[in-house]
């Protein structure tokens, strides 16, 4: 949010191709911005974490994109006009295919994740961890398994402890005493 303040104040007395950067790039933070908010009150939705990490990687790469369109670092380039209408529609252009190329580039990476994930396999988990091989110990030693038991204990004011590791079970993991000491 810091930023998005800063960029709407640093507008000021820019030419309009400065002004249409900036601005493109503050639509990009305020969208980060509800996003995050979003994922607070959805916690377990992956269309929201992906839609984030979507709205993060474009606010990126449009930033640098940016640097480039305005500060070009390039010996004898030719610098934009700022007062160009043309040239202004050629960077809006050049924002949509950002756009795209940034999806391009996530697809191809959750693509090649599933790929080697399929390939590779995954761990066989017992019918007391989830899906994941998590499973949640409390100090006690008792388990939950379900997502409703953890969500509940995430509510609560506990000391649970989730452990990535497939087919744990109490004998192999330390308690949660013997690991902050």
């Amino acid at each position: 949010m810091v930023e998005a303040v800063l960029f709407k104040f640093h507008l000021h007395g820019r030419t309009e191709f400065d002004i249409l950067i900036h601005t493109l790039l503050l639509y990009v933070v305020y969208f980060n911005v509800i996003l995050i908010i979003m994922e607070i009150r959805y916690r377990h939705s992956i269309l929201v974490a992906l839609t984030r990490t979507y709205t993060v990687f474009l606010q990126g790469t449009w930033f640098w994109q940016a640097g480039f369109l305005l500060y070009n670092p390039i010996p004898g380039a030719v610098p934009w006009d700022g007062e160009n209408h043309d040239q202004m529609m050629v960077v809006a252009m050049m924002f949509a295919w950002h756009m795209a190329g940034v999806f391009v580039i996530m697809v191809c990476t959750g693509a090649a994740v599933a790929a080697c994930q399929s390939r590779c396999g995954r761990a066989q988990t017992s019918n007391n961890d989830d899906e994941y091989g998590v499973r949640l110990l409390r100090r006690n030693g008792e388990t939950q398994s379900s997502q409703a038991d953890y969500d509940a204990e995430l509510d609560s004011d506990s000391d649970t402890v989730a452990f990535l590791r497939p087919n744990a079970t109490t004998d192999t993991v330390r308690r949660v005493d013997e690991v902050t000491q």
